[in-house]
């Protein structure tokens, strides 16, 4: 009977060793470098964190060498529109605008200035509410109307993706344009391409 027993309790001690293992790993979360792909145990044929980088390092550094950016005497105003997803990856297109709208304001702040017409709503509630004295303001600040945009920059991705019984590819193209906001003059465009293949893809969220 003593031995049964010690020999049921080795059996529930090596279970829950089994089962707390088997949750630690289930549940393992590390820290990875989002610019290295190689450091990464989960990949996806699609935008990864290296193209988001990528994207925005190669954007910044070609609009602040045109020619057009450059050559205004007043840092121009820039609208950043929403970037145009047509891949096949129901991804968050915003992260590339978001990052690259960040860069471009640390360290182009002396180039161009954006319009954050994403908060036009709270702009406009605030400029009456000064105007009507609910709130304290400079008047020497006044502004007749809100900043207008000299230019809009637009991004896109486009994709053409590939199944076969040996896998999946896809290749993808991610575009920023510069229009000029009164002629619809484009003058400035830059692009950066991928491609992966693979047997798995992973799902966006």
């Amino acid at each position: 009977m003593r031995r049964f027993a010690a020999s049921l309790l080795t059996v529930m001690l090596v279970a829950v060793v089994a089962l707390s293992a088997g949750c630690r790993s289930k549940y393992y979360i590390r820290d990875v470098d989002p610019e290295r792909p190689d450091a990464r145990r989960v990949r996806a044929l699609g935008p990864e964190s290296q193209d988001v980088i990528t994207v925005a390092d190669r954007m910044v550094r070609s609009l602040l060498e045109n020619d057009t950016v450059q050559s205004h005497r007043n840092p121009p105003t820039i609208v950043m529109l929403p970037m145009v997803n047509n891949t096949r990856h129901a991804m968050n297109q915003e992260v590339f605008t978001t990052l690259l709208k960040a860069r471009l304001n640390q360290e182009a702040r002396d180039q161009l200035v954006f319009v954050s017409r994403d908060i036009s709503e709270d702009i406009a509630l605030e400029r009456e509410m000064k105007r009507t004295g609910q709130v304290d303001y400079d008047p020497e600040l006044r502004a007749m109307v809100p900043a207008g945009g000299d230019y809009f920059l637009r991004g896109r991705a486009d994709g053409l993706a590939n199944v076969s019984t040996r896998g999946q590819s896809d290749f993808i193209i991610y575009s920023f344009k510069l229009v000029d906001a009164e002629t619809g003059i484009e003058v400035w465009e830059d692009y950066y391409q991928t491609m992966r293949e693979g047997r798995d893809d992973v799902i966006y969220r």
